[in-house]
């Protein structure tokens, strides 16, 4: 029968130990991101689509970086989808740190008209910024909400 030498032995478990321990973040599923818009810009406006720029900060509350993968997001005014968007390809963020990042939204002329017919009080809209963000190594996306009010008469 075999034997196995005890610095033989050691060495793949030693491996194993160090590939659990970098990958320990993983186990357990991360606190999502807190997501806020930070500003939005009008890029384009055609006849049945209008492209905006949206402003996001993302702060990761993690003691860990995030490797963030693509985010899916819709921006909701007054209750009503008025733009959506998609993107890739974005930076890591590090633990406890926040950036801003602009990715683009799609609206399209039936959402404004929507927004302009609907009845509001005239003084503020309420908004909303829905998502999820998907990260590398993960399977389920994390989800985010925002909501908020802007008062078009400030006093």
């Amino acid at each position: 029968m075999p034997r196995c030498r005890p610095h033989r032995c050691s060495l793949p478990a030693l491996a194993l130990l160090l590939l659990l321990a970098g990958c320990s973040h993983f186990l357990t599923r991360p606190e999502a991101p807190s997501v806020s818009l930070n500003n939005l810009q009008l890029v384009e406006a055609t006849l049945f689509e209008q492209r905006y720029l949206l402003h996001l900060r993302i702060q990761n509350p993690n003691n860990f970086d995030l490797p963030i993968s693509g985010m899916s997001y819709r921006l909701l005014l007054n209750g009503r989808e008025f733009a959506t968007g998609v993107s890739r390809d974005l930076e890591t963020l590090p633990a406890y740190g926040e950036q801003v990042i602009t990715v683009s939204v799609v609206s399209n002329l039936l959402r404004i008209y929507e927004q302009l017919r609907s009845p509001g009080d005239g003084e503020a809209f309420s908004y909303a910024l829905e998502g999820s963000i998907s990260l590398q190594g993960l399977r389920a996306p994390l989800p985010f909400s925002q909501r908020g009010e802007l008062a078009l008469n400030p006093r």
